[in-house]
């Protein structure tokens, strides 16, 4: 009977002791438990920040190499523009150098044209002459310009043809400028062929319009009013300097 209950009581001692130890074994198991899942999801939220933070870093590098190329690419096309610009500039300057420039005080300081002009007759008025020729002028800005012009005159009907010259150009009053028109005028005195001979001291101008027309005034009074009492006008232009082929 004692011994029963000696071995009822070891029972006790070790179903107790067991019990004990089950339940530190499950409070350190649990315990364990709850701190493999901290520092699992301390670990996973260190992962996801960092792969934020590379991701980020990626994208803001990427942003910074875009604008990179995009500024240098722009560069370029600007760089590209501006010499494209640079050379049409010096080849249109080197073109216009090597033109003659029918301006006053102009690099050549020579004009050349054609004189096309339509004539009315002041005994007749139901006739009109043709006036068609060339005509050079030389030393525009200078205090002794030259001018020298051939032409030939004929009625629209075809009849009468005959032709004069103009030559010995004296400047009397100094070249002026005209802000109306864009217009450069010459005063002077020139010599007139005739068909009676030659007519010297004729009161001549000669009016620079722009840079493509002229006009040539002789006075009437000198030369029996044969040109009418309107100028002879022409173009600071040459067909034959523009197209050579058709002059031949």
């Amino acid at each position: 009977m004692i011994k029963l209950q000696i071995l009822n009581n070891n029972i006790d001692d070790i179903v107790s002791m067991t019990n004990s130890q089950f339940f530190s074994i499950l409070v350190i198991s649990m315990m364990t438990t709850v701190f493999a899942s901290a520092l699992a999801i301390s670990s996973v939220n260190f992962l996801a920040s960092a792969t934020s933070s590379l991701g980020q870093s990626i994208q803001q590098s990427q942003q910074e190499l875009q604008s990179t190329i995009n500024s240098q690419v722009q560069q370029s096309i600007t760089d590209t523009i501006n010499n494209i610009n640079n050379s049409n500039d010096s080849s249109v300057g080197n073109i216009t150098s090597n033109q003659p420039q029918n301006i006053t005080g102009s690099s050549t300081n020579v004009i050349k044209g054609g004189i096309t002009s339509l004539q009315h007759d002041p005994l007749d008025n139901t006739t009109t002459w043709i006036v068609g020729g060339v005509y050079r002028m030389e030393n525009l800005s200078s205090e002794a310009p030259t001018f020298n012009a051939s032409f030939y005159m004929v009625k629209t009907d075809g009849n009468s043809s005959h032709s004069h010259e103009i030559y010995d150009f004296f400047l009397i009053t100094p070249s002026t400028d005209s802000a109306i028109g864009n217009s450069a005028h010459f005063n002077g005195t020139t010599t007139v062929t005739m068909r009676d001979g030659l007519v010297s001291n004729v009161p001549t101008n000669i009016t620079l319009l722009g840079d493509n027309a002229i006009s040539i005034w002789l006075d009437p009074s000198k030369v029996n009013n044969h040109f009418g009492d309107s100028p002879i006008y022409g173009t600071q232009k040459l067909k034959c300097v523009d197209s050579p082929a058709y002059c031949k």
